[in-house]
């Protein structure tokens, strides 16, 4: 786990030092452990690390291999100026042998942030085919995996990366980044330079980028929340490069990144109608249990200290109770509310029921009011793109894995949309159920806290009207009613779309924020293979009875206390937004707002005023957010306090 950067000049030449440190230097937080640069010009390379890595490697360790001859031998001449900046966050083989960038046959280099947990089963197959390793790195199995199966190396791999590699020998530059979007990376392209990095305010440190705020970008966000999984960024000029894909070519071609990205692996949902049976159920229940063991065995390969947050939820206590099998007296991490006003979003109740039952070492957070005004500033620095929500349990929490001197943590992200964890769901399995199943589950469904009643009966009148007449005469009766599906979806396709945008916006929330404090946040339901069978289960063992997640309940109702398998309330690390900045400092947040010179650019004064006295939290909250990045970003270019 790292922070990466880079700079390709082509057809030009340029001192890229003082840029490239600085770039690296602005994601410090992502690699605090170690440093490293590498640097091509006209067939010649130097490279060195920011603390002079190689000079302190003790005598016994020989380092050699990794260093290439000053003169590559290649029938192809690069002609480019290449730079390669690298932050280490030590893992796995927190020894020398792990930095980087790292060389491989003296050929390859790269810069790599993230895991792949299964580089043990793959190392054996590549060292059956002759290939030998000097670290006990992943980082050095994907150069060799890349050197076996090419560009269709990355179908090999389970886990979370972002990684550029240059091939020296035959001017090709492999970029990719894992299926679901764990691990960042932007890039910026302008007069033949082509920058990439692991955070966009690693970018900005280049002295030649320029960019404004993406004003059609903003006003999505103001209407719909941050949608991170866009390509587009908030920022002009800088994009994010996708989820689940590649780019491979010539260095020279590098220009036409946005044409030659290709997809390398696409999440296929079943979409047919089945009915229930125990005999399935049970078949499936298994499967499940099986492929989230594996997944969390895997996740649990490091050289460092393991913890795990804990919310009191179905998800973060499976996990939790599968390393138990594992690893006693785990640490766990969990955010709390004592106050009157926050009580309703309390979980110690579920977090102390499973503390006990598998006598876990907690550390329990309560977040102080009287700072989160400045938290939430660091915050939306740290995230580069404006959030929906303030993060501020998350952002707790990761501070206390890190105080703790814990390095990794597993959590619970991904769940709910691969198992149909949130509310919206419960409309969409009924608007898509058989009639019978339909009026079987509605009755279930009135007891759920949270669903609105009017609208379950809409549907079901839907059902029946559809089913009497036609789909078109009965689609006016969901008019008027706010849920937010695409009527065209089942359930499953409805999920495999929130695994690619949702989840995606999601997961950079956790990154950003474990990240902010130098935490490997690690995510067990988001391992392809768990992902894939999901998708293939009918969505009838998905809700059952008016329960959702009716799979993963009964694969742990055998394990976890049954007020926690059978919960019907959805929180998951809640913020108390509604009393932080629509209570406690509602004066600040209306000053904030209001003095915005940008928020007022894209609003009208009026809708301000009247989202700030009327509107709901969520909306009031993207407005102080984006008034906060612009001012961070544009005004004072401010830089991270983790304090």
């Amino acid at each position: 786990m790292c922070g990466i950067c880079g700079i390709i000049n082509i057809g030009h030449v340029s001192d890229l030092k003082e840029d490239i440190m600085a770039m690296a230097n602005a994601i410090k937080h992502r690699g605090p452990d170690d440093e490293g640069y590498f640097f091509y010009k006209g067939g010649q390379t130097t490279i060195y690390g920011g603390d002079d890595t190689f000079k302190n490697v003790k005598k016994d360790i020989d380092i050699i291999p990794y260093l290439p001859s000053k003169h590559i031998n290649s029938e192809k001449q690069v002609l480019a100026q290449i730079a390669l900046g690298y932050r280490r966050l030590a893992i796995i083989d927190v020894s020398p042998y792990g930095h980087q960038p790292m060389s491989f046959l003296n050929r390859y280099w790269i810069v790599f942030n993230g895991e792949i947990f299964n580089y043990l089963e793959l190392k054996k197959e590549l060292l059956k085919d002759g290939y030998t390793f000097i670290s006990g790195s992943d980082t050095e199995i994907i150069l060799a995996a890349y050197n076996k199966w090419g560009k269709d190396c990355v179908k090999q791999f389970n886990g979370m990366w972002a990684f550029v590699i240059i091939d020296l020998r035959e001017n090709i530059i492999f970029i990719s980044r894992d299926r679901f979007g764990e691990k960042p990376l932007y890039f910026y392209l302008s007069d033949n330079t082509f920058i990439f990095s692991s955070e966009i305010k690693s970018i900005l440190q280049h002295s030649n980028v320029k960019t404004t705020p993406n004003v059609t970008y903003l006003k999505s966000y103001l209407k719909e929340g941050c949608n991170a999984y866009l390509q587009e960024t908030a920022f002009n000029n800088i994009y994010s490069f996708g989820t689940a894909q590649l780019l491979e070519c010539d260095i020279s071609e590098i220009a036409q990144i946005r044409k030659k990205t290709e997809t390398y692996w696409t999440l296929v949902p079943n979409t047919k109608r089945e009915k229930f049976t125990k005999t399935e159920l049970q078949k499936y229940t298994n499967e499940y249990y099986k492929l989230l063991s594996s997944s969390v065995n895997l996740r649990l390969r490091a050289d460092v200290r393991i913890g795990a947050t804990l919310s009191g939820g179905l998800d973060s206590s499976s996990i939790v109770s599968l390393i138990d099998k594992e690893i006693k007296g785990l640490e766990t991490f969990s955010n709390v509310y004592s106050r009157a006003n926050t009580q309703n979003i309390d979980e110690s109740k579920y977090i102390k029921l499973i503390t006990k039952q598998f006598n876990l070492k907690s550390t329990f957070i309560e977040i102080d009011t009287k700072d989160v005004k400045e938290h939430l500033r660091n915050i939306v620095y740290i995230m580069d793109v404006p959030a929906s929500d303030s993060a501020m349990s998350g952002w707790h929490v990761y501070k206390a894995v890190a105080d703790a001197k814990v390095k990794v943590t597993l959590d619970g992200q991904g769940a709910d949309e691969s198992l149909a964890g949130y509310l919206s769901y419960y409309y969409i399995f009924l608007y898509n159920a058989s009639l019978i199943n339909a009026f079987k589950s509605m009755f279930h469904f009135f007891k759920v806290p949270g669903l609105y009643k009017k609208l379950l009966f809409k549907i079901f009148m839907f059902k029946v009207f559809s089913t009497l007449f036609s789909k078109k005469s009965a689609s006016k009766l969901l008019s008027g009613f706010k849920v937010k599906f695409n009527p065209a979806f089942s359930l499953n396709e409805q999920l495999a779309y929130d695994v690619k945008t949702n989840l995606a916006t999601l997961l950079h929330y956790g990154d950003r924020l474990s990240m902010a404090y130098s935490v490997e946040s690690r995510s067990p339901f988001v391992d392809y293979r768990l992902m894939e069978f999901l998708a293939s289960v009918p969505d009838v063992y998905k809700f059952h009875k008016g329960w959702s997640k009716y799979l993963a309940r009964e694969a742990f109702k055998h394990e976890l206390p049954a007020d926690v398998v059978w919960r019907t309330d959805k929180m998951g690390f809640p913020n108390a937004n509604s009393v932080w900045f629509g209570m406690d400092h509602k004066v600040w947040v209306d000053e904030t707002v209001k003095n915005s010179v940008f928020v007022n650019s894209l609003v009208k004064t009026d809708d301000i005023a009247k989202t700030l006295n009327t509107g709901n939290i969520n909306e009031i909250m993207r407005l102080l957010i984006l008034a906060l990045w612009y001012e961070i970003f544009f005004e004072q270019k401010q830089s991270i306090s983790n304090s």
